[in-house]
C-alpha cells in the first residue's frame, strides 16, 4: 500500500461521523455493562494500541479517547503531517480505526441508530435518545497549549480541558478522569480544585505554580501518593489529612502556619515546607516521626 492511499483510508476514518458513530457504539456496550465485549474490541486493536477493559468496565475512558470526535481535527492534522513526513510507520499507529469497521458487535449495535442525528455529547448517564452528529464541519487546527496573556483562573475541570484539547468549550465526561493515574497541570492559572475529586487512582497530581486556596476537592483521593502544590495561596492544608496513601508532598511557597494534618499521614516519607511560615516545634515533630523534611529556617514562627 502506497502512503498517500493510506492517507486517505485515514483521513476517512477519522471523520467526526465515524468517530461519532464508534464512539456511540462504545458508549451504550459500557452502558449496557458488555465489558468482555469491550475487552474483545480492545484485543482486535490489540496490534496497534494497548487497552485493557476489567470486569468492572475500568479502561474504558482510554478507549473512548483513541475514538474522541472531539479530536478528529487533530487526527487529521497528525495524519498529514506524518505523510509529509513519509512516515509510514507512524501512519500505521493510526491504523486501528480501520479494524473497528469489520466488528460485528460495533455494526450491529449501530443499525438500530441509522436514521439518527448524531451529536458529540459524552456524558456516561447521558440518554441517548436524540444523539446528534455535526456534518461539513472544515478541519481547524487544534492547539493544545495555551498563551497566557492575563490572570483569568480555571477550575481542574477546565483546565484539563485546555491541556488536552486547547479550550474549554468542549463536553468532557468525568469518567475520564478516573482511570487516570498522573496528572501534571503546573503553571495552568488554576484557582479552583473542583474537578480532581473525580481522579480517584491518581497516585501523582502536580498543581503547582497556580493559585490554589481550598483543598478540600482532594478529600476523597485515597490512592494519591505523590502530590506537588507548591507556589500556590494555601493557607490550610486541613484537606490532606485523608489522603491515608500520601508519601511525598511539595507545600513550598505558600502562607502555611499549621502542619498538624500531615501528622496523620503514617505513610508519609517527605515533605516540602520551604517558605512558609511554620512553628519549629511542628519541623521537629515531624521529623522526629521519620519524615524527610525540607525547610528554612529563617521562615519560622
Amino acid at each position: 500500500m502506497e502512503i498517500k492511499e493510506l492517507q486517505q483510508m485515514l483521513q476517512e476514518a477519522y471523520n467526526i461521523k465515524n468517530l461519532n458513530n464508534i464512539s456511540l457504539a462504545l458508549i451504550n456496550l459500557y452502558k449496557a455493562r458488555k465489558y468482555t465485549t469491550l475487552q474483545k474490541i480492545s484485543d482486535i486493536i490489540s496490534d496497534f494500541v494497548s487497552v485493557t477493559i476489567t470486569d468492572d468496565g475500568k479502561g474504558f475512558s482510554k478507549l473512548m479517547k483513541l475514538y474522541h470526535p472531539d479530536r478528529s481535527c487533530y487526527h487529521i492534522n497528525e495524519i498529514n503531517r506524518l505523510t509529509e513526513q513519509n512516515n509510514f510507520d507512524g501512519l500505521l499507529e493510526y491504523s486501528h480505526i480501520l479494524k473497528l469497521e469489520h466488528i460485528e458487535e460495533i455494526t450491529s449495535s449501530l443499525n438500530s441508530y441509522e436514521d439518527i442525528d448524531y451529536a458529540p455529547v459524552y456524558d456516561w448517564d447521558i440518554d441517548t435518545e436524540g444523539f446528534s452528529i455535526i456534518h461539513d464541519i472544515q478541519p481547524v487546527e487544534i492547539i493544545k497549549t495555551r498563551i497566557k496573556t492575563e490572570l483569568i483562573g480555571y477550575a481542574f475541570y477546565d483546565a484539563i480541558k485546555i491541556r488536552e484539547y486547547g479550550h474549554t468549550d468542549i463536553e468532557y465526561p468525568s469518567f475520564y478522569l478516573e482511570d487516570i493515574e498522573e496528572f501534571e497541570l503546573s503553571s495552568s492559572d488554576i484557582n479552583d480544585l473542583d474537578g480532581v475529586q473525580f481522579c480517584i487512582n491518581a497516585k501523582t497530581i502536580d498543581v503547582s505554580n497556580n493559585r490554589i486556596t481550598d483543598l478540600t476537592p482532594l478529600i476523597g483521593l485515597t490512592n494519591l501518593e505523590e502530590l506537588n502544590l507548591a507556589d500556590n495561596q494555601i493557607g490550610y492544608i486541613d484537606g490532606l489529612s485523608n489522603l491515608v496513601n500520601l508519601k511525598s508532598v511539595i507545600l513550598s511557597n505558600n502562607y502555611i502556619e499549621d502542619i498538624s494534618p500531615l501528622f496523620e499521614l503514617k505513610l508519609l516519607e517527605y515533605a516540602d515546607l520551604t517558605l512558609n511560615k511554620v512553628d519549629i516545634k511542628q519541623i521537629n515533630e515531624l521529623i522526629a516521626s521519620g519524615v524527610t523534611v525540607d525547610y528554612s529556617a529563617k521562615n519560622f514562627k
